[in-house]
């Protein structure tokens, strides 16, 4: 027996070392290099993500300045000063002033170089570094102007392109100076002048983008040799690569690399060492081999549990865990819970999963979910709202498994809960400004049309009145040429306060831009309602408002449209409102003029005197006519009138009571009045 003894021993030893030790051993050489492999490639994978998204936000922020200098150049080209002293008639010293298109174009708006070039293709004014003068566009913009020019005559608004000067990269934003006065439709692209904006993509303005956007080391390189991990072409308006805008990205997974690897290399180490003792006790008695058996056993355990809930984890990517029992009675939450909510996990463990979330109770899943009929299968997405500490009501995400025993028993569920409150309140935010003046609140032109197309359906349906108000403020311009723009918006915020309170809840009070609101009236009983709402609308605005301890009085012109035979649809309906108001500007401030179908008529042909009337100097259609000035007492001649008459082909005689008016309202009395300074 003494003999025989250390031989089973021995081969007890054996057998386990052979069996057990070594098989364990590959496994945790296996489980060590997959985990490395895992937070290698995570890192790897992170440091992609982060230069994918940088490369979005460099791309979101060329877009922004793009967008910020065409709202920038449009707000100067729909100017009608701008048209009557930079395109009209180049008045040098209007444009220099401070506030018009001088200096304010650097200091305010930070664009190195303005421009305004006539038809023929000549620089008229240069705004350089904030300087006026007289300056050649061309000398600084030699490559893409004319194209980007050409590109601007054949659309209303403003386009932006990036161009190259030299070693510079430049942003252009070119317009055509065109106010809201001048009709569209009948102006020649080509007869109008251009208003140019450039600004240089220079060191401080890469720095400044870069701080805004987290870009660190923003610069540009034109080698491709040259670039960051992280770069964004910066290509012209028909596609070419000027140069490339480069920066260096952050490195999260390396970042992760360097926390991990240190701990993760001891455990190695440890776990190691304890395998290494394991085995020689496993040798020393079977005892020995026995218990560390266990332990082993114990800790592949404790590791399969921790791998699975890392798996949980990773999969469900959210910002803390859960887990509930079978009755769902919530029973873990991980350190990241009080984090988010400000609640202890104490407090709340033991309780129903209802108990803490809550959901619509349209949410099928959810029913399915409490009702125990979800037949135990993974969901995602399953949108349910709780209460912070704060009991302020919170939205999240859930996502969770089934969580099985080793008897494939169902023990309860296991996910992660993500909060997107702020993402929702985001998007709700986005859908509001879309369809909302961002001043006033109101309804803005898009929201305005969706409005006045579902009144036309119930119209129809109901056989119900509707009736539409164009509103345009008077002398509200002189409030910000005086005052500033900020007493101008407001006075804008007042007006929308006070039209509220004119209308009925189910009416529609919108800001179409600048100082032009409209209003939809539904429910009326006929044009008298809608004459009355007028004329409380005309009273309310001449009562004077009180801005910053200033007293501002302004009134309202109103033009109005009810639905007939010849106007039955909303572009027709809305057309024949701001003819009506056209006609209530022309007859006065303060006035309210209803359409009627000789307005429109009368507009039509005052557009066509104004088209024929542009043509009438080259065809040599107007004449003077000379009528002498006679001393009675001396029956001598002591002065001869010149007077302008208009010989219209068609027409014949235009008086000058007709004309006169026109060409002052269009702009055309200067060249006319040239003209007869010359002739005469």
């Amino acid at each position: 027996m003494l003999r025989v003894t250390p031989q089973i021993s021995s081969l007890s030893s054996e057998t386990f070392t052979r069996r057990i030790v070594m098989p364990m051993a590959g496994m945790i050489v296996v489980a060590v290099g997959l985990v490395l492999a895992f937070v290698v490639v995570s890192a790897d994978g992170q440091n992609r993500l982060e230069v994918s998204s940088s490369t979005k936000l460099a791309e979101t922020a060329l877009n922004v300045n793009q967008r910020q200098m065409g709202r920038n150049l449009r707000d100067y080209a729909v100017w009608e000063d701008v048209y009557h002293n930079l395109h009209v008639n180049v008045d040098f010293d209007w444009a220099a002033t401070d506030g018009n298109v001088g200096a304010n174009i650097y200091e305010g708006l930070g664009y190195e170089m303005a421009f305004v070039i006539n038809p023929e293709g000549e620089t008229t004014y240069a705004v350089i570094d904030g300087i006026p003068q007289k300056a050649n566009a061309l000398d600084f913009l030699p490559e893409g102007l004319d194209g980007l020019i050409a590109a601007g005559r054949a659309q209303v608004k403003p386009v932006v392109s990036l161009l190259e000067s030299g070693s510079d990269v430049l942003m252009v934003a070119v317009n055509s100076i065109l106010p809201p006065s001048i009709d569209k439709a009948t102006t020649d692209p080509a007869s109008l002048s251009m208003l140019i904006f450039v600004k240089q993509l220079d060191e401080t303005f890469l720095t400044r983008m870069g701080d805004e956007y987290l870009l660190e080391g923003l610069h540009i390189v034109r080698d491709p040799a040259l670039l960051q991990p992280a770069s964004v072409p910066l290509m012209d308006s028909a596609g070419t690569i000027l140069a490339y805008l480069t920066w260096t990205p952050a490195t999260p997974g390396y970042e992760l690399l360097s926390l991990l690897l240190p701990p993760l290399g001891i455990a190695i180490l440890i776990l190691a060492a304890f395998a290494w003792q394991v085995v020689n006790n496993a040798r020393r008695s079977t005892s020995a081999l026995e218990d560390s058996a266990r332990v082993v056993e114990s800790y592949a355990q404790t590791l399969q549990e921790s791998e699975a809930r890392f798996r949980d984890v990773a999969e469900a990517s959210s910002d803390w865990i859960w887990e509930c029992d079978p009755d769902l009675r919530l029973i873990y939450f991980s350190a990241r819970f009080s984090e988010v909510t400000g609640i202890s996990a104490a407090s709340v463990l033991g309780k129903p999963l209802e108990q803490f979330f809550s959901s619509d109770s349209e949410t099928d899943g959810w029913a399915q979910l409490l009702e125990g009929t979800h037949e135990h299968s993974t969901f995602r997405d399953l949108r349910c709202f709780y209460r912070d500490v704060s009991g302020n009501s919170r939205i999240c995400r859930l996502a969770g498994r089934p969580i099985f025993d080793a008897t494939r028993g169902f023990i309860g569920y296991r996910g992660t809960a993500t909060d997107i409150t702020e993402e929702v309140e985001a998007q709700a935010r986005a859908n509001h400004l879309a369809l909302h003046d961002a001043l006033t609140g109101l309804p803005n032109r898009v929201l305005f049309r969706e409005r006045l197309d579902g009144a036309f359906e119930g119209k129809r349906r109901d056989t119900q009145w509707i009736s539409v108000l164009c509103l345009d403020l008077d002398h509200f311009k002189e409030v910000n040429d005086t005052l500033g723009h900020g007493f101008g918006d407001a006075l804008l915020v007042k007006v929308a306060e006070r039209l509220r309170l004119c209308v009925r809840p189910g009416d529609t009070v919108a800001r179409l831009g600048g100082d032009e609101f409209a209003i939809i009236q539904v429910g009326v009983n006929g044009p008298d309602e809608a004459a009355a709402l007028s004329l409380r609308i005309v009273d309310i605005i001449k009562e004077p408002f009180i801005i910053e301890g200033q007293e501002l009085h302004i009134g309202v012109s109103i033009g109005a449209a009810v639905p007939d035979e010849t106007n039955n649809d909303p572009d027709k309906l809305l057309k024949c409102a701001d003819i009506a108001l056209y006609r209530a500007k022309q007859t006065g401030r303060g006035t309210v003029r209803f359409f009627e179908p000789r307005m429109d008529n009368e507009l039509q042909a005052r557009k066509s005197l104004e088209y024929e009337m542009r043509h009438a100097l080259g065809r040599e259609e107007f004449v003077l006519n000379y009528q002498p000035l006679i001393d009675l007492r001396t029956q001598r001649v002591t002065a001869v009138e010149a007077l302008l008459r208009w010989h219209h082909p068609e027409h014949g005689l235009v008086s000058p009571e007709i004309f006169i008016p026109i060409a002052e309202k269009c702009g055309l009395i200067t060249p006319i009045s040239e003209w007869v300074l010359r002739t005469a």
